[in-house]
């Protein structure tokens, strides 16, 4: 069997999402990137005011932006995200829709260094760059928190 013909799982296949999105966002230059954030952005659910409280907001952001992560049945995880900025809102939703129904095992074991290859880093001014890892690394803590309560209800 061929090196690209072994199935990818686990992180390895998100990986493999991120740099595909990184590659087709990559055919978008300049302002029709950020067009494309704004336009992304206006199909994201808006969250109920009780689910706007400061736990769930991300910190460091330019604006404000709340997520929220549940837990499925089968240990893959769901993100909901709202804010009150369009780039923000879009570019939370790039990262919200690779990591959905994915199991929070391998969810937590992502970095943020895995996130480079989407090429959006370079497009945000320096404040939503801190928004962006923070983004990431408060996905990544809520999936490391199930797969603790997990383990910790084993025992």
């Amino acid at each position: 069997m061929w090196c690209n013909q072994i199935p990818r799982n686990g992180v390895y296949r998100m990986i493999d999402k991120i740099i595909a999105r990184g590659e087709e966002l990559k055919t978008l230059q300049g302002h029709d990137r950020l067009q494309y954030l704004v336009d992304i952005a206006k199909e994201v659910k808006p969250l109920s005011d009780d689910e706007k409280i400061e736990d769930n907001k991300i910190r460091g952001c330019a604006s404000n932006l709340w997520v929220v992560g549940e837990k499925n049945a089968d240990g893959t995880m769901n993100y909901r995200h709202d804010g009150d900025a369009f780039i923000t809102k879009g570019t939370a939703k790039i990262i919200i829709d690779i990591v959905n129904g994915e199991k929070a095992t391998d969810i937590s074991k992502l970095q943020l260094d895995d996130f480079k290859h989407l090429g959006i880093r370079e497009l945000l001014t320096m404040q939503r760059q801190v928004g962006f890892a923070s983004l990431i690394e408060k996905i990544i803590k809520f999936s490391l928190w199930f797969v603790r309560s997990q383990i910790i209800r084993k025992i």
